[in-house]
C-alpha cells in the first residue's frame, strides 16, 4: 500500500513537472518493506535495468520497453516470473542468484536480440523465441518448458538435453532437424570433418 505522505509526494511531482510519474518513478516511492505480487513495469521507456533489490516482487513485467542489459543482482527479492520480452537484449547470462532472490521460476526474453543464453540456476520455463541465437544452455534440474522457435541462426546440436525436458519448441531454427544434445553427439551426427595441417 502506498502511504498518504507518499500520495502527496506524487502529487507535487505531478504539479512540478505537469506529467504523472512513470511506473518505474512510482515503484521507487514505496517503502523498502513492500511485498508486491506483481507490478507492470512495461512500456515505460526504460533504458537500464532497474535496481530493485530491495523490493519484495514476485511476477516482473519489464516487457516493451529497451533494456540492453541484464544485471541478475538488481532482481527483487522472492522473484518468481521475469518477463523481459521485447527488448534490446543482447545476451542473457545467470550463472547464480543469491538468495532471496533465487526462487527464479519463469522467464520470458522472447523478441529482442539476444545470440547467446547461459542460466546455471534450476527454472522450470523458458521463452527465448524470436531472437538471434547461437547457443543456449541451462541447468535441466525443474526444467519443463523451453521455447527456442524463430532463431534462425540457432543450430539443432544444442546445449541442452531436449529428452529430459516435457515441451520443447523449435520452429524455425536454422535447418529445421530434431534437436540434438551436444552431451550426446555421435558419429551419426557428424555430416563432415575438416582435417586442416597447415602451419599459420
Amino acid at each position: 500500500m502506498i502511504s498518504c505522505r507518499e500520495n502527496r509526494k506524487i502529487s507535487e511531482q505531478q504539479t512540478e513537472s505537469g506529467k504523472e510519474p512513470g511506473k518505474l518513478e512510482l515503484l521507487l516511492t514505496f517503502p523498502v518493506d513492500t511485498v508486491i505480487d506483481f507490478y507492470d513495469l512495461s512500456n515505460d521507456s526504460i533504458r537500464e535495468f532497474p535496481d530493485l533489490s530491495v523490493y519484495t516482487i514476485k511476477s516482473l513485467d519489464l516487457s516493451h520497453n529497451e533494456i540492453d542489459t541484464f544485471i541478475v543482482d538488481f532482481l527483487p527479492k522472492g522473484i518468481e516470473k521475469l518477463n523481459l520480452s521485447n527488448n534490446l537484449l543482447r545476451n542473457f547470462y545467470i550463472l547464480e542468484i543469491k538468495p532471496p532472490s533465487n526462487n527464479l521460476k519463469e522467464i520470458d526474453a522472447s523478441h529482442n536480440r539476444i545470440s547467446s543464453v547461459s542460466i546455471g540456476v534450476p527454472i522450470r520455463k523458458i521463452n527465448a523465441s524470436h531472437n538471434e541465437l547461437t547457443s543456449i544452455s541451462f541447468s535441466h534440474k525443474n526444467i519443463e518448458y523451453v521455447d527456442v522457435s524463430y532463431n534462425p541462426n540457432l543450430s539443432n546440436v544444442v546445449g541442452f538435453d531436449p529428452y529430459k525436458i516435457d515441451t520443447v519448441i523449435h520452429n524455425n531454427i536454422a535447418n529445421n532437424r530434431k534437436l540434438i544434445y551436444i552431451g550426446s553427439i555421435g558419429p551419426e551426427h557428424v555430416d563432415y570433418i575438416i582435417i586442416s595441417d597447415s602451419v599459420n
